[in-house]
């Protein structure tokens, strides 16, 4: 009787269990332009608030570098992303209008766009674009838009070609980027503008600094992806552009990340990186 008894509370139990609505977890992924440990800081309050108004846990992850990161994507590792403008533009042109912007950063004095710039050494006898002739150029990856892209349509717009520089291998990180200038091994580095005062922060950069910024750029997008749910995706749009612009919530929110707040974004935005990417890859 006992046995009888213990194997119907067992059963019993088992379907419960399996009744209860099971929370998954919602996946973002982050692009890695800087360490993980740095973009967990900075992103995680914002993943904290996110989770509590849709009622689901949203995990951050972060893989190693630009080419992981794509790769997940296509794979689809992540639900939605978070991503510099050019790696959104490639993602919708790869998997289709499923890859859709739900809202786009606003970041300081910049608002909705962005710089990289290009870095030099104190002292340095570069002191304009023109200078660049012959000389050693660093860059994150080839998919960066701060760090790559906008500086090589800048540097175009002026005249130079690939002939004219020597670019070395990317060095995957913005951090590399400041730590080649400032070591010798490059004598031009173009990074994200606003991370430079963070990377100063971070490592022993002395002696570098910014000669000038890039072409400007429409911020990065927080965008859904092909294996997200048409429900989530509503709330999850819904709850990032309650975050307004310098608003207190964002604020709290939002000042590790060092961003503003959101506001309403369209594919067509970003046309203007598509412009700037397609000009680039012709360097």
């Amino acid at each position: 009787m006992y046995n009888l008894i213990k194997k119907t509370l067992f059963v019993s139990f088992v379907f419960l269990v399996i009744a209860l609505p099971l929370q998954a977890q919602v996946k973002v992924g982050i692009l890695p332009r800087l360490a993980p440990t740095e973009l967990t800081k900075m992103f995680t309050p914002l993943a904290e608030h996110l989770g509590k108004m849709i009622g689901q846990p949203i995990e951050l992850v972060i893989p190693k570098d630009f080419d992981t990161f794509n790769q997940m994507m296509k794979d689809g590792k992540f639900d939605y992303a978070y991503a510099n403008p050019n790696i959104y533009s490639d993602a919708r042109a790869a998997l289709g209008a499923s890859v859709e912007p739900l809202a786009i950063a606003v970041e300081g004095a910049g608002g909705k766009t962005f710089t990289g710039c290009f870095l030099v050494k104190k002292g340095s006898p570069i002191k304009k674009i023109a200078d660049f002739k012959n000389k050693k150029l660093i860059f994150v990856d080839e998919n960066s838009a701060g760090g790559y892209l906008s500086q090589i349509y800048t540097m175009m717009q002026t005249g130079l070609s690939k002939k004219d520089v020597t670019i070395l291998p990317f060095a995957k990180k913005h951090t590399n980027v400041a730590l080649a200038v400032q070591n010798g091994s490059a004598d031009i580095g173009g990074i994200r503008t606003a991370d430079f005062e963070k990377i100063k922060s971070q490592v022993n950069i002395p002696d570098v600094q910014i000669l000038s910024e890039s072409a400007g750029m429409p911020n990065w997008p927080f965008f859904s992806l092909p294996n997200s749910k048409k429900d989530i995706t509503e709330k999850i749009k819904k709850a990032i552009l309650s975050i307004k612009p310098n608003s207190p919530e964002a604020k709290s929110i939002l000042n590790e990340a060092k961003l503003s707040g959101f506001l309403p974004a369209s594919d067509a935005d970003f046309n203007i990186m598509r412009k700037i990417s397609q000009s680039a890859n012709s360097f």
